[in-house]
């Protein structure tokens, strides 16, 4: 890291308390620059004086690394597997098991619409199974004012666009500026604000004793350096049931690939991957995939 750089992260630290070494260099380089031009400054030396000399430039500084962002059926290839094997999958050995109980964990969950992606395929399959099995949906973010949001579940229209129109016809209804969640379906996720870096609890307090048949989080660890990145994804292998699933963002399947060896990919190119126990697997070892085109919905 160079040296002015450093000095800022140094200061930062002392000055407000916020450690931002946990971050990826060029994530830190590339919000750095964003804060020199708003402040119309020429170099990172420069915006060192100044934000010694500005208080409030501090906070806006460490606001900028407070990356929320989700967003319906992101991933249509991931949705697609959730759809037609993985959730089928997982109801199939609940049941043979005799298990009346499906947990599913949304970090990092933003604003909600990956969570309620989520919900609205579970609760979709569960009408077609027919069975009384409870499912558990939790949601968490580091940030509470995107937790409020996700409560609410109203979302503007551009944000709707890939939503199915079966579920949106479904589980939204419309209001002025927009679309809201129907009460049900808000009511079937449970969000609630939780640090991931946390290391006081080795679980969601609110989830109780994590244990979780399904974990998603999708594009976190980017942004964070790789002994960060190690300590989360050791958090999320250790809430994964046996054989429990880890989805994460496209960009960060390498990462996950090299990073722990107890979890493996079920069936790329998607970046799913289940948790080792024995040889069981979810998806057959041969699964021949492509990827769907964004504009495509071939979970429903």
């Amino acid at each position: 890291m160079q040296k002015a750089l450093s000095n800022i992260v140094r200061f930062i630290k002392l000055s407000k308390g916020s450690d931002l070494s946990i971050y990826d260099e060029d994530f830190l380089q590339h919000t750095f620059n964003k804060r020199i031009k708003e402040t119309e400054l020429q170099s990172i030396s420069d915006y060192h004086h100044f934000i010694k000399d500005h208080p409030k430039e501090a906070e806006r500084l460490i606001q900028s690394f407070n990356i929320t962002y989700s967003e319906f059926f992101r991933d249509p290839l991931v949705f697609a597997l959730l759809w037609k094997w993985i959730f089928p999958s997982i109801f199939n050995q609940k049941v043979s098991a005799e298990k009346k109980e499906i947990r599913i964990w949304s970090a990092a969950s933003a604003s909600g619409q990956e969570a309620y992606s989520l919900a609205m395929l579970m609760d979709d399959l569960r009408m077609q199974y027919r069975k009384e099995i409870t499912i558990q949906i939790f949601a968490s973010d580091i940030c509470s004012t995107e937790i409020e949001k996700a409560k609410a579940g109203f979302y503007p229209e551009d944000q709707i666009q890939k939503v199915p129109f079966k579920y949106l016809n479904e589980y939204f209804y419309p209001v002025d500026g927009g679309y809201k969640l129907i009460p049900r379906l808000r009511e079937s996720v449970d969000f609630f604000t939780y640090d991931l870096l946390n290391a006081q609890t080795t679980s969601p307090p609110e989830s109780i004793y994590g244990s979780f048949d399904l974990i998603y989080c999708s594009n976190l660890f980017i942004y964070y350096n790789i002994s960060i990145r190690k300590k989360i994804i050791q958090k999320l292998n250790n809430n994964l049931v046996d054989g429990g699933l880890l989805i994460t963002g496209d960009s960060e399947r390498d990462i996950l690939v090299l990073a722990d060896d107890n979890l493996h990919e079920i069936c790329p190119p998607a970046s799913i991957f289940q948790k080792r126990y024995g040889n069981e697997k979810l998806l057959p070892p041969d699964c021949n995939i492509t990827k769907p085109d964004n504009k495509s919905q071939p979970f429903c």
